[in-house]
């Protein structure tokens, strides 16, 4: 009897990709970067409380660095020269936050928030350019959590001690993340390969997908309107205190713990649009469920509002990520990353100064600006969720888009000619 065929044994996964020192000090700096540019949206009723600003000042504060780095950022495009170092970039972004942290009074946090912005703009291009296309999970998943916790720490340190504190973690973690830098990342870095021989036809540069800047410049849109606004709704007009926005971040940052496995359980279960399209239903219920704050609520009625704000913010974004990444090559995923951040920038502060300008139309009003800056908020959505089906669609060559043009043409031609034969022939002729 002839012996049973050997068992082919199991194929082991591909193992993942080390992720070195220097790729997990970037990934930490761009968590921090995040952290530098949200800490000021909701710190509206601290600032009317210190400074009295008022609508415009709070709005130009709140919009002066996302404006400022997306000027930097396009700077930074054309400069030969970027700082090449993982260490030169942490040092720029501690020289940069140092002065936010040091300002006496309102003008001169506001010059400081435009000279961080603009190194952070520059920061964002000189990183992308060092991150390789594998560090890309590592940024998705520690960035976001650094800004998730580190925003109810800011806020809660700017409201038990001083409206300085709130910049102390952030120096904090570039101070920390410097000497870790300094010390860790001349190790694990294997040697670049040999360059290949030089060919007639020079590499393709890699560019970002307009459409997906798009989608991620809306939904930060969203974000940093109702950041701006809502933490001033929170204690002005329902009731509770400046505490109760730590802690609604706090709420938004525990329960984001739970989006990517949610995000991946909507991927497994539906198409990638689909799922896209399910997390923006998800915020846009969210949206119509703050409109509840127009009276006074419990205050964990609220914070698990807000919470829950946060964290749809979270999973949208996320499943965006995973709608355009597949369309990206190696060479595309870098660059589209540097200017993804600056499109997430420029929406921001487009939003904060949107949200700022619906209460300056509607200052006795109280919630009356609620509505318009909720339909604000829903166009945006839409225009997400259009743009991000639209760059997740598989790109056709030029022929193939002639062809399908072509042949639109001969059917409307012949439609056309259908038409005016059924209109001049006969009444009475064969059909």
């Amino acid at each position: 009897m002839p012996a049973p065929p050997a068992k082919p044994p199991p194929v082991q996964p591909a193992p993942a990709a080390p992720a070195y020192a220097a790729d997990r000090a970037l990934a930490f700096l761009l968590g921090l970067h995040g952290l530098a540019l949200l800490v000021v949206f909701p710190f509206g009723p601290q600032g009317t409380r210190l400074w009295h600003p008022g609508v415009v000042g709070a709005a130009a504060l709140a919009a002066a660095f996302p404006l400022s780095a997306v000027i930097g950022g396009l700077l930074a495009r054309r400069a030969a020269r970027l700082p090449a170092s993982p260490v030169a970039l942490v040092a720029l972004a501690f020289a940069c936050t140092l002065p936010c942290a040091l300002s006496i009074d309102y003008p001169t946090l506001f010059a400081a928030r435009i000279l961080a912005g603009l190194a952070t703009g520059l920061s964002y291009i000189a990183i992308h350019r060092l991150l390789p296309a594998a560090a890309a999970p590592l940024v998705g998943r520690l960035a976001p959590r650094i800004v998730a916790f580190g925003m109810p720490l800011c806020l809660l340190a700017a409201t038990v001690l001083d409206w300085h504190a709130a910049f102390v973690p952030i120096l904090a973690g570039q101070a920390l993340l410097l000497v870790y830098t300094a010390r860790h990342t001349r190790s694990t870095r294997p040697a670049a390969p040999a360059p290949p021989p030089p060919s007639l036809t020079p590499p393709r540069l890699g560019e970002p997908l307009p459409l997906a800047l798009l989608a991620t410049g809306a939904l930060a849109f969203v974000t940093g309107a109702y950041l701006t606004v809502l933490s001033g709704y929170l204690v002005f007009n329902a009731g509770h205190t400046e505490l109760h926005i730590p802690a609604s971040l706090l709420a938004g940052a525990l329960l984001g713990l739970a989006v990517p496995a949610l995000v991946a359980r909507l991927r497994a279960r539906l198409a990638p649009g689909a799922a896209f399209a399910a997390t923006l239903a998800g915020s846009a219920t969210t949206l119509l469920a703050l409109l509840a704050l127009r009276a006074p609520l419990p205050g964990w009625i609220a914070v698990t509002l807000l919470g829950c704000f946060m964290a749809a913010n979270a999973a949208r974004h996320l499943a965006l990520a995973g709608l355009v990444s597949p369309r990206l090559t190696a060479a595309d995923l870098p660059a589209h990353q540097g200017h993804a951040h600056l499109a997430h920038h420029l929406g921001s502060g487009l939003g904060a100064a949107c949200a700022s300008l619906v209460i300056y139309l509607t200052p006795d009003a109280r919630f009356a600006g609620m509505p318009i800056l909720l339909a604000c908020a829903l166009v945006a959505t839409a225009a997400a969720l259009a743009a991000g089906l639209a760059a997740a669609q598989p790109m056709a060559s030029p022929a193939a888009l002639a062809a399908a043009a072509n042949s639109r043409l001969r059917v409307a031609t012949s439609a056309v000619r259908s038409v005016l034969t059924s209109i001049t022939r006969n009444p009475g002729s064969p059909t």
